[in-house]
This record gives structure tokens, C-alpha cells and sequence, in this order.
């Protein structure tokens, strides 16, 4: 489905570090009468503005349990921006122990049409489906850090989760340090989560895709993070068969403390219109996002929804993936999610989480 609209917040024509050099681009008139409308009807139906808050950790207070996922946000101008379109809670786009420089042009996709068993061609305008090659790029602790504390000390009111990456460890104990210190630059920011993202679909050159196949040594990680670090630390995984016996493992661990992010997008095989692979022969397949993932991330939800029912756990469940409209946020969260997370429909309409919010604030006044 193509969709008329603005160009996206996020410029998939020019590479990852101009976009944040550059920041997101400027509001229409459009968008800002949309964005005035919204918040006014809003304001009406919550005068106080705190129906929707919750606190999904004791420390980690949002305006609603909706929020940015790692993917759409890399840095104070993204992050900014998404705190003044009304985000109920933001994730800095995932980082790393050092600067990295990941995969080549290009990074994005829109895409026309497709499915994961034939794969997917490009469209040359927006639609309801993306596809995602960047390998996960950095700047580096020495840019990162200075400059999400700064956006931290200025916007205290808003939670930041910030995600972290392992970048070619060697061994076992390699992967867990690198975790850990980025943990430990998360906490002294003054992150109200860190979030380990072990499911990276197009992380060539590191080795994270590979971390959420094994349950077991996902928990030395959880262990070790739980003994060196005192925020709540998030788990980000993609599609799996097992999700189940992953989370069986894992729960334990995060119970009372930490929760689940699912899912990551899902990889698939994505090719222009005349049939060559639009990220190149060297990456025929990259991570699908926005619709097509609406399937599988609700049965994600369904899978650790069970798991935290039969074992009485306590995780936090964050559900992502798929979430294209007000009422599918509204859906999640009526099945049982304690949040629930943003990247494509976020970049793609800066209205998105005002529309939300009066969505929920509705079905507030009508129960």
C-alpha cells in the first residue's frame, strides 16, 4: 500500500551518520496545525495528563506506556524530537564499546510488496513496509556518552533506555564484559533501562545475531549484568520457533527487575523491481519492519504472556513489531503488554503518538 505523505523523519537517501549530524528533518505547517489539533483534543480528554502514566519500573515513570524502540532514535536530536511528539518513554538507537563504522550504502528501504517465504521488492515511496541493512554503526563512547547525558540531565522526566551491542568478541567472557560496560556507562548517564539487543538480523561484521540462539549463555550474561548493575535491564530478541524455552531461561533472571523486548525485525530476502538485491550481492537479506512483522510480534507476545502466566515471574513484556496503527497499540496492550515500542510508524508520522495517546485516552472514557 502506498501511502501520500511527507518524506520520512529519518533521510534513508544519505548515510546513518549524516542523519544524525544532521537530525530529523523539519516539521511541515501541516504536521505542526495536526500536532496542535491532536494535543488539545487530548487535553480535553485528560485535563491533568495523567491517566495514561505508568510506571512499568519502579524508577521508569512514563506519560504512557508507549514509547520509541531502538531503531528510530540515535542521538539528542532524534531523541528530542520524539520527546516533543509526545513518546511516552525513548530508546537511544543501540551503541556500542567503541566507534563502528557498519555496513555501506544503502540502509533502507520502503517496500511495494512481498512476503518472507518469497522475499520483498522495493518501492520508491513510503508505504507500510521496510526493510533495514545497517549493521548497527556507532561513533563511539567518546561521542555517545557525553551527549546522552547531556539530553539525561535535561530531560530527567522522560525514561531513556539506552541499547548496547557486542562488536567482534573473541570469546565467551569478551561478550560479557563488553555488555557490562556498556551497562556500566548506561547507569552513570542516568539510563532508567539497558536494553541488550542479542538479535541483530544484518550485523555482519559482529557477532549479536548469534547470542539469542543460546538461552543458557544468555543467562550468564543476565547474571553478570544483574550482579554489576542496579537499572533494569531489557533482553531484545527477534522471530524464534523456541520463544518459549528461551524465556524460560531467561525469565528467572529478569523477574522482579528487567523484561523482554520483542521482536526485532525479521530478515528476508529484499530485491528491486528488476530483480538484482537492492542491498547488494553480499547482503541479499535484510530486516523486515512495520507490517509485515504485526503476525509474528503478536505471537511473540502471546508466547511470553504464557510463559510469565504458568511461572509467575515478574518480567516486564515490551511488545514490537508491527505496529501500524492507534488501535494496534491499543490491542498489545489489552492482550497483556506492559509497553509497547515504535521504530518504522515512528520515523514515518510524526502525528503517530498523539494519535495513540487520544486513542487510549478514548478507550479510557468509554470503559
Amino acid at each position: 500500500m502506498t501511502i501520500s505523505r511527507p518524506a520520512p523523519l529519518y533521510n534513508n537517501k544519505i548515510h546513518f551518520f549524516e542523519n544524525y549530524a544532521r537530525g530529523p528533518r523539519m516539521l511541515t505547517n501541516a504536521e505542526r496545525a495536526s500536532i496542535n489539533k491532536l494535543k488539545k483534543e487530548i487535553a480535553r480528554l485528560d485535563p491533568t495528563g495523567l491517566l495514561l502514566v505508568k510506571n512499568i519500573f519502579p524508577n521508569f515513570k512514563a506519560s504512557m506506556p508507549f514509547g520509541i524502540a531502538s531503531g528510530a532514535a540515535y542521538g539528542g536530536r532524534f531523541l528530542g524530537m520524539y520527546k516533543e511528539l509526545g513518546y511516552g518513554f525513548l530508546t537511544q538507537k543501540t551503541v556500542r564499546d567503541r566507534e563502528w563504522e557498519a555496513n555501506p550504502m544503502p540502509h533502507s528501504f520502503y517496500l511495494s510488496k512481498g512476503s518472507f517465504g518469497k522475499g520483498f521488492v522495493t518501492s520508491s515511496k513510503p508505504t507500510e513496509m521496510m526493510a533495514n541493512s545497517f549493521g548497527m554503526h556507532c561513533l563511539g563512547p567518546k561521542v555517545w556518552e557525553p551527549e546522552l547525558a547531556a539530553f539525561k540531565g535535561e530531560n530527567r522526566s522522560v525514561p531513556l533506555i539506552i541499547s548496547g551491542v557486542i562488536t567482534q568478541a573473541r570469546s565467551h567472557d569478551e561478550i560479557i564484559g563488553q555488555y557490562v560496560e556498556i551497562g556500566k556507562k548506561a547507569e552513570k548517564i542516568g539510563a532508567d533501562a539497558y536494553e541488550i539487543n542479542i538479535s541483530c538480523p544484518n550485523e555482519m561484521a559482529g557477532n549479536s545475531k548469534d547470542i539469542q540462539d543460546d538461552a543458557a549463555f544468555t543467562g550468564e550474561i543476565l547474571e553478570e549484568l544483574t550482579r554489576k548493575l542496579g537499572i533494569p535491564i531489557l533482553v531484545k530478541i527477534g522471530h524464534r520457533e523456541n520463544l518459549e524455552t528461551f524465556a524460560l531461561v531467561v525469565a528467572p533472571l529478569l523477574s522482579g527487575r528487567g523484561g523482554i523486548v520483542a521482536i526485532n525485525s525479521k530478515p528476508a530476502a529484499v530485491r528491486n523491481r528488476n530483480g538484482s538485491y537492492a542491498f547488494g550481492s553480499s547482503r541479499p537479506k535484510a530486516g523486515i519492519s512495520y507490517k509485515p512483522l504485526k503476525p509474528y510480534a503478536k505471537d511473540a507476545l502471546k508466547q511470553l504472556l504464557k510463559v510469565r502466566k504458568e511461572t509467575g515471574y515478574n518480567f516486564k513484556i515490551f511488545s514490537v513489531g508491527g505496529v501500524v496503527t492507534p488501535g494496534d497499540v491499543l490491542e498489545r496492550l489489552r492482550m497483556g503488554a506492559d509497553a509497547v515500542e515504535s521504530a518504522a510508524a515512528a520515523v514515518s508520522r510524526p502525528t503517530f503518538a498523539l494519535e495513540v495517546k487520544k486513542r487510549l485516552l478514548q478507550s479510557i472514557s468509554k470503559e
